[in-house]
């Protein structure tokens, strides 16, 4: 008898626990990424992205969230290492991107922002332009390329629509004269435009902004900046300091940078260096302070970030 009973209870317990593993089953299964997810996105409602807008940032399950209501554009930032002058860190263009893609999604109010794409495309191995001062990095055109479309296809398979790449050194890509960055952009509608899904490439996210670049005239009028592009051992400034050998050290900064770099990662801009050096100026304007200067590179990436945002709307209710 008492066998009998044990083996009922046992049976008993087999059954009750292969139900709740069922359940268990059921629930953790609806919420795994599918191959069909990107096709079921939920409700077109947007909602906060709470925290963070950086997808390396959040966990799949927030990113799940997120695409299921409605942030189905992704911001991707392609910056660059190179040399930035003596005080200023080689990673300059990527807090710059990072900051106004930042900015951008914020003011998008439906984005995501990819991870910066670091190092861009470039002569390799040689001294050349950025290239002759130690760190400056970048990868063969083709390779970049490459990359970025395999980071855009990602992308694209999770379930974001509208796939933004904004970049620090490719302003004046044109379609008949496209850069690595536009290059992959096409590549890319070529293959998914069909299906809905679009890539857009943004030149007026650095050079075409703005006529004179970099939001001068926002600096001048709004913050009383006016720079002197000028060079201790290169007097006549402008590009030259990268093609001849009487700037040893570097430059490569402006104010725009620096101000913009320290409000993003204070440590990179190394102002208590400068400031023991006497060097507390960029391109002939005086910081101020180390504060002074962050808050005017607040007001930039703000500017940048609304202007940028803007352009981006207006492409993608065009779709082109």
């Amino acid at each position: 008898m008492r066998t009998e009973n044990t083996s009922g209870r046992a049976l008993f317990l087999t059954r009750k626990l292969r139900l709740q593993l069922l359940v268990g089953a059921m629930a953790f299964t609806a919420i795994l990424p599918t191959d069909g997810f990107a096709q079921n996105r939920g409700p077109n409602t947007v909602a906060p992205v709470k925290g963070s807008v950086f997808l390396e940032e959040l966990t799949w399950v927030e990113i799940r969230d997120a695409i299921a209501t409605g942030h189905t554009t992704v911001i991707v930032p392609v910056g660059s290492t190179e040399q930035n002058g003596q005080y200023l860190a080689l990673g300059k263009h990527n807090f710059a991107a990072a900051g106004i893609a930042e900015g951008i999604a914020r003011e998008l109010g439906n984005a995501i922002v990819a991870p910066v794409i670091s190092i861009g495309p470039g002569s390799v191995g040689q001294a050349r332009g950025h290239g002759r001062w130690p760190g400056t990095m970048a990868v063969r055109s083709d390779v970049f390329q490459a990359y970025l479309g395999d980071i855009m296809d990602n992308l694209r398979f999770h379930g974001f629509m509208n796939i933004v790449v904004v970049s620090e050194h490719e302003g004046t890509s044109a379609p008949d004269r496209p850069g690595a960055s536009l290059a992959a952009v096409m590549a890319f509608n070529n293959r998914w435009s069909k299906e809905g899904v679009r890539a857009y490439f943004i030149p007026e996210y650095r050079d075409q902004l703005e006529e004179e670049g970099h939001a001068a005239p926002f600096m001048k009028d709004a913050l009383g900046v006016v720079e002197r592009v000028t060079d201790r051992e290169v007097p006549e400034a402008g590009d030259s300091y990268l093609l001849d050998g009487r700037n040893p050290n570097g430059t490569h900064e402006g104010y725009y940078y620096s101000a913009v770099t320290m409000a993003v990662d204070p440590a990179a801009v190394r102002a208590e260096e400068r400031i023991a050096a006497g060097l507390a100026a960029t391109y002939g304007v005086d910081w101020q302070s180390p504060e002074k200067l962050a808050e005017n590179g607040r007001e930039l990436i703000a500017y940048r970030a609304g202007r940028v945002a803007e352009v981006i709307r207006e492409r993608i209710a065009s779709g082109r």
